[in-house]
């Protein structure tokens, strides 16, 4: 597979390495050498898992990239800290760890091509740099009894990730984050003008429709299953519209009152918890804290099985509005494919769990 940046796309220009789970994450979590598993490595046969150190899931970049990246890095670990050790945190904290979650979310996508040598011959329509608070983005926060310091994540490891990169799951000792971003993933029912996918042209391009917002907050704000004891955090991203000459559905008072940043197109934080979605509070809050702790095992049995769940599904609606007869049957066949390999993967992750709460 051909060198690119992770950042930008391009040949990398005075080429170093971006740790996509940075340095300090890595440091938090325990030692950086510790060697872990990162998919498997279907290359050999039999098939065996690929395993090698933390510091070691490094992939190109520009020594430029990864500089103007720095300063995200540098205000996310202290947000990190906050929520490891349940203090208040604002909205501000808040977009900065969506805006963090977005460059973890590709960067492992573009990585996990790299590592599997690109077996589905993907060639990447984004990267990092014009990804990062792109489309409506969601955290789910989860927090665990008697946490243990470590770090893992799911959802790379499944194929359909690398079709449709939408929602990653990352623990960080105590505290699982479950990340989504997808079009008008949240702006519809928290009343914001929203983009409608129409189709997905020949050349893999999406063409969507743009409507008025109903100016309404509505729960849930995802109308599919969801996880219990969470509290999710939404921001709509209406930058489509400004970007798409549609800007007449956002010259609203309402819009305007529920924008937190006009240039990047950011609406304000949304919070979801105790069956009922607001505006997050202005200054800081420990309202992101969930009610109730999960146990490790439960992590482990759920976590998996949501996350697959959600790729699958992304998956399956970009089937529904390809153009190409030809290209929908092949993309089914993936999706038969995929949902067979991560049957035995889920299987794998309950059998694990079934032995955490058996050994308590």
């Amino acid at each position: 597979m051909k060198k690119f940046c992770v950042f930008c796309g391009k040949s990398p220009e005075n080429k170093n390495k971006e740790h996509v789970l940075p340095q300090w994450l890595i440091k938090m979590t325990g030692d950086s050498k510790r060697i872990a598993t990162f998919g498997v490595d279907f290359s050999k046969q039999p098939f065996t898992p690929r395993q090698f150190s933390f510091d070691a899931l490094t992939f190109p970049a520009c020594s430029h990239c990864n500089e103007a990246f720095g300063s995200l890095e540098s205000a996310t670990e202290p947000v990190v800290r906050r929520l490891l050790s349940n203090q208040a945190v604002s909205a501000d904290d808040l977009t900065i760890l969506l805006d963090w979650l977005d460059k973890v979310r590709v960067g492992l996508w573009l990585g996990y091509l790299y590592l599997d040598k690109n077996p589905m011959g993907i060639t990447p329509s984004f990267h990092i740099q014009n990804r990062v608070g792109q489309v409506d983005r969601m955290v789910a926060i989860i927090k665990l009894t008697n946490p243990s310091v470590g770090l893992s994540f799911f959802g790379p490891e499944s194929k359909f990730y690398h079709l449709t990169p939408t929602c990653l799951g990352l623990r960080v000792n105590g505290l699982c984050l479950v990340n989504a971003s997808g079009i008008s993933l949240c702006s519809r029912r928290l009343g914001f003008p929203f983009a409608e996918p129409v189709s997905l042209r020949d050349d893999h391009k999406l063409e969507v429709s743009f409507h008025p917002g109903t100016e309404r907050i509505m729960y849930p704000v995802e109308r599919s299953a969801t996880l219990p004891n969470i509290v999710s955090l939404y921001q709509p991203i209406y930058r489509p519209l400004l970007e798409n000459d549609a800007r007449e559905y956002l010259e609203t008072a309402w819009v305007a009152s529920h924008t937190a940043d006009s240039q990047r197109g950011y609406g304000k934080m949304f919070l979801q918890k105790d069956d009922s979605v607001r505006v997050y509070t202005d200054g800081s809050s420990s309202d992101w804290i969930p009610s109730e702790p999960w146990e490790t095992w439960e992590m482990v049995n759920r976590l998996p099985e949501y996350i697959y769940r959600r790729l699958s599904t992304d998956f399956e609606r970009a089937i529904s509005i390809s153009t190409d007869k030809d290209h929908r049957k092949h993309m089914r066949r993936q999706d038969t494919m995929i949902k067979m390999v991560d049957r035995a993967v889920l299987q794998r992750f309950r059998e694990a769990a079934a032995r955490m709460r058996a050994d308590g």
